[in-house]
């Protein structure tokens, strides 16, 4: 989403809503984090909510307002910062799992699995399964620690 901040002569100018988040993000030290941004062209004021864990030391806080503050102050902007309390839910936000299930490579291995599953029934997909997991298996037992000491006797025993 599009914020209007001025009318010029030459036009209005826009900001990205999501662009200013990543921007005020970036200078956000990890537990805070921006949530919502709003401008306001009457006053020139740039609007931040900002998440914080509860009972956070409030040092950090005044830190990176005066911060966000100076930065923002360059381009005529003056902020005003909101700070929310996140309480600890029991739901996990994964990214990783979520740009996961954004990646092609996955869903062409699902329908394979599904065409699989049609085509030559559920006891064919479950040995397709079982054999890639153990050949998933040996190659992380390989790239681990144990696995590369018996790659060194077996190579020591072959006269390499």
């Amino acid at each position: 989403m599009y914020l209007f901040w001025k009318r010029t002569s030459l036009g209005s100018i826009l900001v990205s809503q999501d662009g200013m988040c990543d921007f005020v993000n970036s200078l956000c030290e990890k537990p805070f984090k921006c949530a919502q941004v709003s401008l306001s062209s009457a006053d020139n004021a740039l609007f931040l909510v900002i998440t914080m864990p509860k009972d956070y030391d409030s040092s950090a806080m005044v830190s990176l307002e005066t911060k966000l503050r100076n930065t923002f102050e360059k381009t005529g902007l003056s902020v005003r910062v909101s700070w929310v309390e996140l309480a600890k839910t029991s739901f996990v936000d994964n990214e990783a799992l979520a740009s996961l299930a954004k990646k092609p490579v996955v869903w062409a291995i699902a329908v394979a699995l599904f065409a699989l599953l049609l085509k030559e029934g559920i006891a064919t997909l479950l040995w397709s399964l079982f054999w890639g997991g153990a050949f998933y298996a040996g190659v992380l037992f390989f790239q681990s620690e144990k696995g590369a000491e018996l790659v060194r006797k077996l190579r020591g025993m072959a006269g390499r």
